[in-house]
């Protein structure tokens, strides 16, 4: 990718001062402010009083709510437009501040020049005892986010129309958020969720949500040596699982996947997909650095990357898809067919 014009010192103060907007977020978060807006309470007096807060840092916190958009303000009253209410009050069930709320990602990036010197990530959270406590708060962002590519997806696949009765293997499943999706398009079709055995207590829950508790199993243990079985799939689904495992993982993968699917089988990769020169889109690139601190081998990979480690795995055939994330991560759904 061509270099654009070089920085100027205003454009490096507005990169460096881009955190403030995570804080004031987070810092709300914390606080429930959103809930509390939610309940009735609309001045700055109120609310600080009812979150243990000091009055004049709570004014300024929610002025700085309403300079991001993320509240409105009148005669001195605080307003939760209806976005915010949807996305940010902690009983909604479309709540995405369940991982916002916590500082995890900004304890592990504020290490990010330790771990540039070190090659070591602060904390890994692909580890089990750090995946249990981790993944269970992510995922309920995370289900949020990507229920509409995952429908995008099991239209992609052809899920009820183009293949019906299908048998799921979803791996690293969480919220289970890309089977469900497939499940809920395609009426015979059956789902085995896999995962660590504490985080498949919290894809119960979104499958019973959805009324598809019936039509889901479970398979607990770690992805990279549990049996998958063989010939027993016709769709396997690894839903943002190769950007924390790395390449080494991922290439004893996909042989794996290879042999618990059957004949005409596919596998359905969503991922951050960088590039080929690994510059664009920011997305992407950026979240690599994610894994850095957070992973003990995690990347994000090319298309180039995944079409010759699956042809490796002898799938014959792979295509990709858009499903609705490619102006944002530029990463479109990657379908490999044994």
């Amino acid at each position: 990718m061509e270099a654009k014009a070089g920085a100027d010192p205003r454009s490096l103060m507005q990169i460096y001062m881009a955190m403030t907007g995570s804080r004031v977020l987070t810092a709300a978060l914390q606080l429930d402010l959103f809930s509390r807006l939610a309940e009735g309470l609309d001045t700055a007096a109120d609310l600080a009083k009812s979150a243990g807060a000091s009055e004049r840092g709570t004014r300024m916190l929610l002025d700085g709510l309403c300079a991001l958009g993320l509240l409105g303000k009148e005669n001195g009253r605080y307003r939760l437009p209806p976005s915010s209410r949807t996305f940010l009050v902690r009983s909604s069930p479309d709540y995405v501040g369940a991982l916002m709320e916590t500082d995890d990602l900004w304890n592990a990036w504020g290490g990010l020049t330790t771990v540039v010197r070190t090659g070591r990530p602060v904390h890994a959270v692909e580890n089990r005892e750090r995946a249990e406590a981790f993944f269970p708060i992510l995922i309920r962002s995370l289900h949020v986010l990507n229920r509409e590519p995952a429908r995008l997806l099991a239209k992609a696949l052809g899920a009820g129309t183009t293949h019906t009765g299908l048998r799921v293997l979803d791996i690293g499943a969480g919220s289970a958020v890309w089977s469900i999706a497939i499940a809920e398009a395609d009426p015979q079709a059956h789902v085995t969720a896999q995962d660590f055995p504490g985080v498949l207590g919290a894809t119960r829950g979104f499958a019973e949500r959805h009324g598809l508790a019936g039509r889901f199993d479970y398979l607990p243990g770690n992805l990279n040596d549990v049996s998958f079985g063989t010939e027993r799939f016709d769709l396997a689904i690894l839903g943002n699982i190769v950007h924390s495992e790395g390449e080494r993982a991922a290439r004893r993968l996909f042989p794996r996947l290879h042999a618990a699917l059957r004949p005409g089988g596919r596998v359905a990769i969503v991922e951050f997909v960088p590039a080929e020169d690994r510059t664009f889109p920011p997305a992407s690139v950026l979240f690599a650095l994610n894994m850095l601190v957070n992973t003990e081998h995690g990347d994000t990979f090319t298309l180039s990357q995944y079409r010759a480690w699956l042809a490796e795995a002898a799938f014959a055939e792979i295509e990709t898809a858009d499903i609705g994330l490619e102006l944002v991560t530029g990463s479109p759904a990657i379908i490999a067919t044994k």
